[in-house]
């Protein structure tokens, strides 16, 4: 792992991780024309594939079961490639794991496997869902970036303080940690403001509440349609720019004083 293996997790269920994950690799492979991996790790059910109306051949667990013999030849030969660019290794499509593959599913596994996307790979974006960061410690401590999902209500807000309890003591980096809001109106910015303060923690990027777009794209089986005025798919372009360490700078600054990117 390193640098370029951005890991995608939420603060709570239901805010939309996936979601984010599935559109930051887009725009990524977009953006950069370069090799982009999404990794779907979220359990017990693989979504990406559903999301975008796939039916690979090879799942995660594909991976997990050669564990021992994986690399980085082996591992593109299991990603299915999207229209879009990106190459993607699902997540299981219709059970939990069956007893027999249990012992594959461990979290040095987990970790050995993104060691090796990282290896073969420019980018490899990694979709979580929601975990304890103590539990998977090992996993997340090898990326350069965690986004840490949550949406402007009080529940999930109050989640990212537990979440960096659970951190912090297993030995992980928090600077490394970085906050997405999902669903985000401008009426949720004196809330966000009062958190900041509160907690001393800014807001890398805030993405538009639009959820009739979000809904149509999962309905046709694509990422969020291209449109000359389109808000949220200009946010995740930012914020695939700052994964890709352009305009950091920029972006850190004008979100940390609570103003929109893109509008």
């Amino acid at each position: 792992m390193g640098e370029t293996t951005t890991i995608v997790t939420g603060s709570k269920g239901g805010v939309g991780t996936t979601t984010v994950a599935l559109n930051l690799g887009v725009q990524l492979a977009m953006q950069t024309r370069k090799r982009v991996l999404l990794l779907d790790l979220a359990q017990p059910f693989g979504q990406i594939s559903l999301m975008l109306d796939l039916n690979p051949r090879f799942t995660i667990l594909d991976a997990l079961e050669r564990i021992e013999r994986l690399d980085e030849l082996l591992l593109a030969t299991l990603a299915a490639r999207h229209k879009t660019g990106i190459e993607i290794l699902a997540g299981p499509r219709h059970a939990p794991v069956k007893p027999e593959q249990r012992h594959s599913v461990t979290i040095q596994a987990l970790k050995r496997l993104v060691e090796i996307a990282g290896r073969a790979y420019d980018f490899v974006v990694v979709d979580m869902g929601v975990v304890n960061a103590a539990e998977c410690a090992p996993v997340l401590a090898g990326a350069g970036t965690t986004l840490l999902v949550a949406e402007p209500s009080v529940l999930a807000l109050g989640m990212i303080e537990r979440h960096m309890a659970a951190a912090a003591p297993a030995g992980l980096d928090c600077e490394r940690i970085h906050l997405v809001i999902n669903r985000w109106q401008p009426s949720d910015n004196e809330a966000l403001a009062a958190f900041q303060q509160k907690h001393g923690r800014p807001v890398l990027m805030r993405l538009p509440n639009d959820y009739r777009q979000v809904t149509e794209a999962v309905r046709v089986g694509m990422p969020l349609a291209e449109s000359a005025d389109n808000s949220l798919l200009g946010r995740y372009r930012d914020l695939a720019a700052w994964v890709a360490g352009e305009a950091r700078g920029e972006i850190d600054r004008r979100e940390g004083a609570g103003k929109t990117v893109a509008q």
